[in-house]
């Protein structure tokens, strides 16, 4: 019924919500992929040429073959090829929460907690409108869910190719490899090598299904994104810098703000090698923080695992964690008033970028606290567990 809901929400609405920076971005909006495919349906050029589609070429696939299902006569506008493409999202969104469930049960036996990690993943209203808004965060997350699944499961060559297609939708889950490479096993290097070598595979089949469109992808969706080419107001902090700065300081906060979850990937999965699944969750964590196009719809997706995480029949690792009510009212700071400042900002013009800048460092500052207690909240719940096996 939710989805369903989603599905079918008035035109007015969901125009309403696809503008919110907060919900989409350049790399997920409906819009920028609709563009990319009537390019190729309509004319029949790349959708990578021009400066309108940043997304993975599988995406322009499926909304061409909506239109056409959509008896649309090769175009992509319409309200039926938007209802039908809003239809295909939530497919992939349902695919999610069944592979976020399915992960469940490889950390509890107890049904109630699987039921529980499920009604908070469809009845999470940040999701909702993500999906309203006709965001395709849902693919991208469901790559990632099913890299982890395959991974807990030891299923090494679909962890592999899952966590390319990862990737290649959402650039910046590159960090989660050596958290997967630990959930397929902790020291047995074959099945490291097995998990390289499906990911690499996978990559070159991609090159070459894509022919001559792979560069072209590479250029406008992987260095896109890296390089953070479009300066759009959003929750990330990579605008407000490369728009404030001396172009020659460009280049070095690029390198810095990649860097940094790269750097950080291996040593959490080092520290927490008995809890890979905790890994991942934190190097999404510090991705989300320093990606250049981060939207609420990357919170849901470390919330769900954090969920998920909760519910070991072992204990609950995060049971010690604190400032919660900080944390929820970080969070419901940047939901809340970031479209009022921007409003204020772009329309009545009695507001300016700092006010609005100021909102997405609450947002970056709100993650880093979920970090610090995740983090703290994990290792304190480990050391009572070895002291409560001693005194035994």
């Amino acid at each position: 019924a939710i989805f369903i809901a989603c599905a079918r929400a008035p035109a007015a609405l969901t125009a309403a919500l696809a503008r919110r920076v907060e919900l989409t971005s350049a790399v997920d909006a409906l819009r920028r992929t609709l563009e990319g495919a009537h390019a190729r349906a309509v004319f029949g050029a790349s959708a990578y040429d021009g400066n309108a589609f940043h997304g993975h070429p599988i995406v322009v696939f499926a909304v061409e073959r909506i239109a056409r299902w959509a008896g649309s006569g090769g175009t992509t506008s319409g309200v039926g090829v938007e209802l039908a493409t809003a239809s295909a999202w939530l497919a992939a969104d349902s695919v999610a929460l069944a592979l976020l469930c399915a992960l469940a049960t490889t950390v509890t036996t107890d049904m109630d907690g699987v039921f529980r990690v499920c009604a908070l993943y469809a009845l999470n209203p940040i999701n909702a409108m993500a999906l309203m808004a006709r965001s395709n965060a849902a693919v991208g997350r469901a790559c990632v869910f099913a890299s982890a699944f395959a991974a807990s499961r030891g299923y090494v060559v679909a962890a592999g190719v899952a966590s390319a297609m990862a990737m290649q939708m959402q650039p910046h889950v590159v960090v989660i490899v050596p958290a997967l490479a630990l959930m397929c096993s902790r020291h047995e290097w074959r099945r490291w090598a097995t998990l390289g070598g499906a990911c690499a595979a996978t990559h070159c089949a991609s090159a070459v299904v894509m022919g001559d469109d792979f560069s072209k992808w590479w250029s406008s969706a992987v260095l896109f994104a890296v390089r953070s080419e479009d300066q759009t107001p959003n929750l990330g902090l990579h605008w407000y810098l490369f728009t404030t700065m001396f172009d020659h300081f460009r280049e070095f906060y690029v390198v810095a703000l990649n860097a940094a979850p790269l750097a950080l990937a291996a040593p959490l999965a080092y520290r927490f090698s008995n809890r890979p699944l905790t890994a991942l969750v934190l190097s999404l964590i510090v991705a989300t923080i320093c990606a250049p196009y981060p939207t609420l719809s990357d919170v849901v997706t470390y919330m769900s695992l954090l969920s998920v995480i909760a519910v070991d029949e072992s204990g609950n690792p995060l049971a010690y964690m604190k400032g919660g009510v900080l944390i929820a009212g970080g969070f419901l700071y940047a939901l809340l008033l970031s479209p009022i400042v921007w409003y204020m900002w772009i329309h009545t013009r009695v507001a300016n970028a700092n006010f609005f800048y100021a909102i997405t460092l609450v947002f970056a500052i709100t993650q880093l606290v979920l970090l610090g207690q995740v983090t703290q909240s994990v290792v304190t719940f480990d050391r009572a567990r070895k002291l409560t096996k001693k005194t035994r």
